[in-house]
């Protein structure tokens, strides 16, 4: 990998943060994380008030607390959660951040196979591709692109990290801010992590494609499918016989979905496989995608 390589690599990353300040695509994933952090911090404390008023309600005169300490919420998470260390794990930390780590996992994949979707197929709509490609090659040209929209990903995250920290804040009186501030900023780079073939999986679209529309049917239209494909790799009833279990094995590790678990969880063997996974399913999705730009007549 030479200087120029690496330089040509910043500088597409460079424009690709610039232009998306530029078009103001920065700032609508701004308020759309910063929007659906506030709105589901709002919702999760407004629920859990509701829960306690009820409760404490059943017997007047006794208040009901939600918290990591309360036995209802330890017998909460011991029903849901089968595995006695995670469980353990789950109540060292402030509820709220155990949701935004639910939340984040399952909800924010959706948003980046939509936002990122267009990033190179748009260019070759338009053909402005050919004019970045006349001063680079189409390997830095691709990686900068990953690495521009890896970069807007991080802040976008952490924008929805700051909402919910500053509405649970706000409606929770600043109880447990110092855990809530560090359970946050531990769960960030994991989410990124878990994300990561989410945004190569937006980026193939977009190489296989020559239009914003197509790319987002591509990105969003496969990723449906590889949910299916998750869930069904999940069922006992298909694996019937070794080579069957075998291959639905292999299948559920060729879908970014279901390996959230062991990042929400990061401790021993299925966090490190499951981090493996993420960033193998990375280099896989991204490298398709690169083998078909890479023979495109653009």
């Amino acid at each position: 990998m030479t200087p120029s390589f690496l330089r040509d690599t910043t500088l597409v990353a460079r424009f690709e943060i610039a232009e998306a300040v530029r078009s103001k695509l920065l700032l609508v994933m701004l308020l759309l994380f910063l929007g659906a952090g506030s709105l589901g911090a709002w919702g999760f404390t407004k629920a859990v008030q509701r829960i306690e008023q009820e409760a404490s309600s059943v017997v007047p005169g006794v208040s009901v607390k939600i918290d990591r300490s309360s036995p209802l919420y330890r017998n909460l998470i011991q029903r849901f959660v089968h595995d006695p260390a995670k469980a353990e794990y789950f109540l060292s930390l402030p509820p709220i951040v155990f949701f935004y780590a639910w939340a984040s996992l399952g909800f924010m994949p959706w948003l980046v196979l939509f936002l990122s979707a267009e990033t190179i197929a748009s260019e070759v709509s338009s053909r402005g591709i050919r004019y970045s490609l006349l001063r680079t090659g189409r390997l830095p040209y691709a990686l900068g692109k990953m690495a521009g929209q890896a970069v807007i990903l991080a802040g976008a995250a952490a924008a929805a990290a700051l909402a919910y920290y500053a509405v649970s804040w706000k409606l929770l009186g600043g109880v447990e801010a110092g855990g809530i501030a560090r359970g946050m900023l531990c769960y960030w780079p994991l989410i990124l992590l878990h994300n990561l073939p989410f945004l190569a999986w937006a980026l193939f679209a977009s190489m296989a494609t020559a239009s914003a529309n197509l790319s987002r049917i591509l990105s969003l239209g496969g990723a449906v499918v590889l949910a299916i494909l998750s869930a069904l790799s999940g069922w006992s009833f298909l694996q019937r016989g070794p080579v069957s279990a075998g291959l639905w094995k292999l299948a559920s590790f060729l879908t970014p979905f279901g390996h959230a678990g062991g990042l929400e969880y990061p401790r021993g063997t299925p966090f490190w496989t499951d981090a493996a996974t993420c960033l193998g399913l990375s280099l896989l999705y991204f490298g398709a995608g690169y083998a078909l730009l890479r023979r495109r007549d653009v």
